[in-house]
């Protein structure tokens, strides 16, 4: 019998795929994964309880006995370590800078004000988590439980009966030691504690801080109080819960989230509705077949992928823009922390895939902070742009959005701010140097540092925009971008087959292949030589062996960090931990040799991923890496500043991903780590390559799998 058999057939000799048991997805997250590894292998994550996109995560900020290095603390939780700083409630998880940890609360034996006072060890052993909720046992003090809704958290904390206990609220501290507090104001009443503050992190302090304001209530009143500037502690004669609001706004706006999503004393029920809302928010992904690991691996990586962007609406829509003013969003949901420089490249066009409607809100932020700053933002960290890293990400983000059908935006105003980004270099924006880039066509690297790196980027954000413009019918504009979207070439050198620092005399800079060297940002020429997914032949016409060449470089590439050990140190070659390399596994197929791409991304999922604390290979910035874990497992991935998708080999059996216009079904059949054909609603593909809009709507896409190289899909 042939290996491509025809899809109907093979759904035949299968069974019909709607009778196959789909996986339990919310049952296998692990939210654990991610919380450890070592140096550049730290994941950045938490596991706080939180809701899909949370305002609010509440959970444990950890040390080892009071040392609390920064890089291991991005998120406040480092598994390794050894003791429990306290319970605060808003941090970016995976982001690799110290920012959160805002208004701790912690359980003490005792009233004492400072940290040292009331930090206590804790075991794993005693620690439980999933999905919206997190408890741990400390010692002799008791249990500490916590659940949250949208924009509130819920605390339980249960002890030995007759013994009384304090809970210690501190406004004092962050999360890492990047944070700091300000402005910190307690007022306290009966039963209930108003605070506010100004929090400044690695990302949020670059704006001035963060105003925060928070509404505390108990259930039952407190017998005593020790109180100093920015903290207090309260003595209990009996378990108690304590339930927070959280606000970006104002005092009023913290009150009413708290009334809204937590109107009476009721954990259980709390714990319920959010995990009901993670349950439906993973639900529209079904996996079938896999292995148990994988599984696990992909379960977490789904959650991971709905922390960030994080909800900045208040309940009753009001949210702080970044004109200084309180804005309304009326039938939709103002996000903030968007990664953009990271999530542009996986988690953005896994969010277009199967969440569009969430994908509709993030366009809808980022277009709004762009009418409300002046421009769209490069890392939008709280109620404003970071400026961390580099390119017009913003634009990439809402050119793929509108490519792939999520439209409902303000489209043409956002463009006109684009454009006028892209062209005008007297415009404070996020094209560092623009006049340089627009007057050399790169960036030269006698002039500034990152030229490389920066000139790749635009390049990519220049496709982005052309595919936006000529979306518009603005043809004009989209042919002097595409002419742009070349200006990668600029900056290779044919003769070493690398990219690397161009002066603006038309020199070479020093070739620097270790370490990250001046003329890149955060990587070296192994790491941006194939930094051009919008133009993967245009890339490899330029060496002098054309294709080939080009395969053999990235052949080399692989082949060296296969001989490289796992340290805490960057990779030197291909780093998957890092951004600009994550699409590199499929330039293989996009340029003719699909089985290549089968062996490297099975090598990836393999070396990189796994079901524990060190699970990811690097800070999961955002959702990034595990976005990229999604694709990957379904047979499917994304070219940046394009509509198009390589294939792959699969992990699963089915990939089913309910969407508005229909259900996209991923089917594999057959047996083996190579992908030997591919048909779309039973027609057969030539090449491993597939647009949006031919997976859109009610699509059934057939991959075939084989234990060799069959070579279909080579050009």
């Amino acid at each position: 019998m042939p290996v491509l058999l025809p899809a109907l057939l093979l759904v035949a000799c299968l069974g019909e795929p709607s009778l196959w048991q789909p996986v339990d997805l919310f049952s296998q997250v692990d939210v654990f994964v991610g919380t450890g590894g070592e140096g550049f292998g730290y994941g950045g994550l938490s596991p706080a309880a939180t809701a899909p996109s949370g305002m609010v995560k509440v959970g444990p900020d950890t040390s080892s006995n009071g040392s609390n290095p920064g890089f291991n603390h991005s998120a406040g939780y480092n598994y390794p370590d050894t003791h429990v700083e306290g319970f605060s409630h808003y941090r970016l998880p995976g982001i690799g800078v110290g920012d959160g940890g805002a208004i701790r609360v912690m359980i003490a034996g005792g009233p004492g004000l400072e940290p040292s006072d009331y930090r206590q060890p804790f075991s794993h052993e005693d620690e439980h988590a999933w999905p919206g909720y997190y408890s741990v046992k400390l010692n002799d003090l008791g249990q500490v439980e916590l659940t949250a809704s949208t924009r509130a958290a819920h605390h339980r904390y249960t002890w030995e009966a007759g013994v009384e206990r304090w809970l210690v609220l501190d406004l004092r501290y962050g999360g890492s030691m990047d944070c700091s507090t300000s402005d910190q104001v307690l007022d306290l009443s009966d039963d209930s504690i108003a605070a506010s503050l100004v929090f400044s992190g690695g990302l949020t302090g670059r704006g001035g801080g963060l105003p925060l304001w928070a509404q505390l209530r108990f259930s039952r009143p407190w017998v005593e109080a020790v109180q100093a500037e920015g903290v207090v502690a309260l003595r209990f004669d009996g378990d108690v819960e304590l339930q927070v609001g959280l606000s970006p706004v104002d005092a009023d706006g913290a009150a009413n989230n708290l009334a809204s999503e937590l109107p009476d004393w009721d954990f259980e029920g709390t714990l319920a509705t959010t995990e009901a809302d993670w349950q439906a928010a993973m639900s529209t992904v079904r996996v079938h077949g896999g292995t148990a690991t994988e599984q696990g691996i992909y379960a977490s990586a789904l959650y991971h992928a709905l922390l960030m962007p994080q909800t900045w609406t208040d309940a009753d829509g009001r949210y702080p823009g970044f004109d200084g003013e309180i804005h309304s969003a009326e039938g939709w949901t103002y996000l903030t922390d968007f990664s953009l420089w990271d999530t542009y490249r996986t988690l953005h066009p896994w969010v277009i895939l199967a969440w569009p409607e969430r994908a509709r809100d993030q366009a809808r932020s980022l277009a709004a902070m762009g009418e409300q700053g002046g421009f769209l933002p490069q890392w939008p960290a709280g109620n404003g742009d970071s400026g961390s890293m580099i390119g017009a990400n913003s634009e990439l983000v809402l050119a793929e959005s509108l490519a792939k059908g999520v439209d409902d935006w303000p489209v043409d105003e956002s463009f006109e701010l684009a454009w006028d980004l892209a062209t005008d270099p007297t415009h404070v924006g996020v094209r560092d140097q623009l006049d340089l880039y627009l007057d050399y066509g790169f960036v030269p690297a006698d002039l500034t540092d990152g030229s490389v790196s920066k000139t790749m980027e635009y390049a990519i954000d220049d496709s982005g925009l052309a595919m936006w413009a000529e979306l518009l019918g603005r043809s004009e504009e989209a042919s002097i971008l595409r002419d742009r979207q070349g200006g990668y070439a600029h900056v290779f050198d044919p003769e070493t087959g690398f990219v690397r620092g161009r002066n603006s005399d038309g020199s070479w800079s020093e070739l620097i292949l270790e370490g990250w060297p001046e003329d890149f940002v955060e990587g070296n020429p192994w790491q941006y030589t194939f930094l051009v997914p919008h133009d993967p032949e245009g890339l490899a016409a330029l060496f002098d062996g054309g294709r080939e060449e080009a395969l053999a470089k990235l052949d080399e590439t692989f082949e060296l960090s296969h001989a490289e050990e796992d340290t805490f140190l960057p990779d030197p070659y291909y780093w998957h931990g890092n951004e600009p390399d994550l699409h590199f596994a499929y330039m293989f197929a996009a340029l003719g040799q699909p089985w290549r791409t089968d062996e490297e991304v099975a090598w990836i999922r393999g070396r990189h991923y796994a079901l524990e604390p060190g699970g990811l290979d690097g800070n999961d910035d955002g959702g990034t890496m595990s976005a990229w874990y999604l694709f990957a497992a379904m047979g499917l991935y994304p070219l940046n500043g394009t509509d198009r998708y390589v294939l792959s080999s699969p992990s699963f059996d089915l990939v089913e991903i309910d969407r508005p216009g229909g259900t996209l079904s991923v089917l594999a059949t057959g047996q083996g780590p190579y992908l030997a054909g591919a048909f779309l609603d039973g027609q057969a593909l030539e090449r491993a390559e597939v647009s949006h809009e031919q997976i859109s709507g009610d699509v059934t896409l057939h991959l075939v799998r084989s234990p060799s190289p069959m070579g279909w899909g080579t050009w």
